[in-house]
């Protein structure tokens, strides 16, 4: 589940006052473990009739919030340790300068006591896209017009996509420029930590020097692009069927995969598509189905067992087509992306 770290008084007005802060209400309620800042002596205080934890904690079938205050002081002496919960929610005793300050350093959420933004983690967009549409506005182009509205904190990303590099125009992989333009639009313009890039999909039995090379290329573009370290991961595999790329608090589907536009102009459709853009809480009532959250955590857990598979496959057999793993991984070709280390 989503975890919230936060103030013993914040986690009780949002169970109270419900009608203040709705949608974090909602989530704390049915899809969140809690963890607050008091200590467990004091927390077995509040475990009597009408105090409201109690109350939550009998209104939930006996799910209870976790007394973390060792954790919170830690937090509080050094706030980068915020990077280890790179799928969680923090909300501090802190003014909204600070929380802000935080979330563009460390690519992770963080709120205000004093200001929580309710709509932060709900919110969706969806564009169908015919083939030949030219898509740009505004002085944007491409998908720097289509994700214009993206300021979600973001500190890594995952990108399944089976035949992002499979087709050419004038002897060029459309998908690595694709893939470059999508990045460059979705990446926070600074962070205080490397990026994190897990990008999973098959060579279509291409050698070992066009992998290597492609790889190559593709790091030394992103690192041009921002003044941050890249940690950049290539898996070479077949992966989940679903095109999505995961990031953080939000994620992006296409019907036919990140290679989208055309090379000739970067803002042409090749070939009729879709793109959704979709906050890991748009879908908040139980009626809805799954959270976007959760969707995103079975992925996330398919794509790191096959990250498994491929290394040990290399481990004891060799790499070969359609089983590589480059880049900036472990000497053993363990994957280090935060959101997989994080499932």
């Amino acid at each position: 589940m989503f975890t919230v770290y936060t103030e013993k008084e914040i986690f009780e007005e949002m169970i109270i006052f419900r009608d203040e802060n709705p949608n974090w209400s909602t989530m704390l309620l049915n899809h969140c473990d809690v963890c607050i800042n008091i200590s467990d002596a004091d927390f077995a205080l509040e475990l009597a009739a009408g105090k409201p934890i109690f109350e939550f904690i009998m209104a939930n079938g006996g799910r209870s919030p976790i007394a973390l205050k060792d954790y919170f002081d830690d937090i509080y002496k050094d706030k980068t340790k915020i990077i280890e919960k790179p799928r969680s929610a923090f909300i501090l005793d802190i003014n909204k300068q600070e929380a802000d300050d935080l979330q563009k350093s460390l690519g992770v959420l963080v709120l205000s006591s004093k200001s929580i933004d309710d709509n932060i983690l709900k919110g969706t967009y969806y564009k169908e896209l015919q083939k030949d549409l030219v898509v740009e506005g505004g002085g944007k182009i491409g998908w720097n017009y289509l994700l214009n509205f993206n300021s979600q904190p973001s500190n890594a990303v995952v990108i399944s996509d089976e035949y992002l590099f499979r087709n050419e125009e004038r002897s060029q992989i459309v998908g690595q420029n694709n893939l470059l333009k999508l990045l460059n639009s979705i990446m926070p313009p600074t962070l205080d930590i490397p990026y994190h890039i897990l990008i999973i999909t098959q060579d279509h039995s291409r050698s070992k020097e066009w992998c290597e090379k492609m790889v190559g290329d593709l790091k030394s573009a992103i690192v041009a692009s921002r003044p941050y370290q890249i940690c950049l991961e290539m898996v070479f595999s077949d992966s989940i069927h679903k095109r999505k790329a995961m990031l953080n608090y939000f994620s992006l589907t296409c019907d036919k995969g990140f290679a989208m536009f055309k090379l000739s102009d970067n803002k042409t459709i090749r070939d009729d598509n879709d793109v959704r853009y979709e906050k890991i809480f748009n879908r908040l009532d139980f009626a809805e189905g799954d959270t976007e959250f959760m969707s995103s955590a079975i992925n996330l857990k398919q794509i790191k067992s096959k990250c498994i598979s491929v290394k040990d496959y290399i481990n004891n057999v060799g790499a070969d087509y359609n089983k590589r793993i480059l880049g900036d991984c472990k000497k053993d070709k363990t994957i280090i992306n935060r959101l997989i280390d994080d499932v």
